[in-house]
């Protein structure tokens, strides 16, 4: 079984490691250190030929939200003073998948319009 997690938003989320690997049965944990100050941290799940899809969200100081409240083998916390995500998979399954961390930022002042409406 491999479990690979990956790189997203530049320098705001870092892996640890690009590849884990586990026996069926065990566990897996993935972890991804972030920087800022952030609204939402995600896991995402994605199969070879497939589009990615969300796993859970989380807040720095909530629980998380399963995308599927059944997927009892999944488990998430978050080290808010240290800026460290992990993901657990227990009891890990025969598959392969790419794991992917991400994280919505928190938005501070005020984004600039997208477009201007300027009438003569």
């Amino acid at each position: 079984m491999s479990f690979l997690s990956g790189d997203s938003l530049g320098d705001l989320i870092t892996s640890h490691g690009s590849e884990k690997q586990a026996q069926d049965g065990n566990s897996v944990t993935l972890s991804c250190n972030y920087t800022g100050v952030v609204y939402n941290l995600l896991w995402y799940r994605q199969y070879q030929r497939s589009k990615p899809e969300l796993l859970l969200s989380m807040t720095e100081s909530g629980d998380p939200v399963k995308e599927d409240p059944s997927a009892h083998w999944l488990s998430a916390k978050v080290d808010k003073h240290r800026k460290l995500m992990e993901l657990e998979i227990s009891p890990a399954k025969t598959d392969s998948a790419m794991y992917y961390c991400a994280l919505v930022p928190t938005v501070t002042g005020n984004p600039p319009a997208p477009y201007k409406n300027l009438i003569p």
